[in-house]
């Protein structure tokens, strides 16, 4: 009787130990993975690039994600909720009428994120495996931006059909951005988005 908790315990054993949270080293992964992702691709980076750079054992990623998809999708929806995050936090309790601007300045923050999440999913979209779930992250990636930016256009000159257009306009011309920062370092993207914000908001009065 006395050797069963050992037997039990070894068995235990076997699984790799986490070194942090699971919450806290999911997202240390997350992070590795968005960086090597974008300077890599996505099928070149090996677990133990993954570890070294996200500070965790290799053997770990594979317990916290299920495969290498499993893991894209979490860093697509962990880019989602990090813009919301931020998003929310700016915006606060003015309303729909600060949505659009709240949205915009969050872009201008997370820039050097989104330019990763856009070189990442560029990636993603030429290569010859393709995964639903990942797809679907994508997809709702960019349907939650064009809720906000219709919530924040919507108004007396833009109503309906024509707030929806002008959000699918301005989602495009955010991709635009943070891909032309990347391949032209010269380009302000405070300075661009700020005429954007005046732009719609004369369009909006």
């Amino acid at each position: 009787m006395a050797q069963r908790p050992s037997r039990k315990a070894k068995s235990h054993s076997k699984r790799p130990q986490a070194a942090a949270p699971e919450a806290t080293a999911r997202d240390a992964i997350a992070a590795a993975a968005l960086k090597l992702f974008s300077e890599r691709g996505f099928m070149s980076v090996s677990n133990k690039e993954l570890g070294r750079t996200a500070g965790v054992n290799p053997a770990l990623i594979y317990y916290y994600f299920k495969d290498k998809h499993d893991l894209f999708a979490f860093v697509i929806r962990k880019a989602l909720a990090d813009a919301e995050a931020l998003y929310e936090k700016r915006r606060g309790k003015k309303g729909a009428e600060d949505a659009l601007d709240a949205w915009l300045s969050s872009n201008v923050a997370l820039s050097d994120e989104f330019s990763r999440f856009l070189k990442v999913v560029f990636d993603y979209a030429f290569s010859e495996t393709r995964c639903t779930d990942t797809d679907k992250a994508i997809a709702s990636f960019y349907q939650r931006e064009l809720d906000v930016l219709r919530s924040g256009l919507t108004g007396e000159r833009n109503t309906g059909p024509r707030a929806a257009e002008l959000a699918e306009l301005v989602s495009v011309f955010l991709d635009g951005v943070m891909v032309a920062r990347v391949v032209r370092p010269k380009i302000k993207t405070d300075r661009l988005l700020g005429l954007l914000r005046e732009l719609l908001g004369a369009r909006r009065s």
